[in-house]
C-alpha cells in the first residue's frame, strides 16, 4: 500500500475564473503550463511548464488520421515519427513527438497527462 507523506499531494493549480476568460488554445497552453510547472510530474527537459502557442506543433487531423492504416505494431513506432512531418500543418517547425497520435487519436477535445 502507498503512504502518503505529509506536503507531497500535488497542488491544484487550476484557477476556473481565470480559465472561464481563455480560448480553447489559451485553455490548453494554460493547462500544460499549469501541469508542467510542478516538476515532480513532467519529464525531465519537458517543456510544459514554460511552453508557449508557438511552440506546439500543429498537425493536419486528416493526415494523421489516415497513418493509423500505416501503422505496423509496436516493434515499428520508431518509423512513425518519420510520417509525422508529412501532417505538419502550415509548415510548423516544430516537430512532432512520437506520442502526438496518441493525443489526437483519443476521443475527445483535449487530455492531459503527466509523465
Amino acid at each position: 500500500m502507498l503512504k502518503t507523506v505529509s506536503g507531497s499531494q500535488i497542488k491544484n493549480l487550476w484557477d476556473a475564473t481565470h480559465a472561464d476568460t481563455l480560448s480553447e488554445s489559451d485553455k490548453l497552453l494554460y493547462r500544460s503550463n499549469r501541469l508542467g510547472s510542478d516538476k515532480r510530474v513532467t519529464n525531465y527537459g519537458g517543456g510544459s511548464g514554460t511552453i508557449d502557442k508557438a511552440e506546439f506543433a500543429t498537425l493536419y487531423m486528416n493526415k494523421l488520421t489516415a497513418l493509423k492504416g500505416l501503422y505496423r505494431g509496436v516493434a515499428f513506432e520508431d518509423e512513425m515519427v518519420a510520417y509525422l512531418p508529412h501532417c505538419t500543418f502550415a509548415l510548423n517547425p516544430r516537430a512532432a513527438l512520437i506520442y502526438t497520435p496518441l493525443h489526437a487519436y483519443v476521443p475527445k477535445a483535449c487530455g492531459s497527462h503527466s509523465l
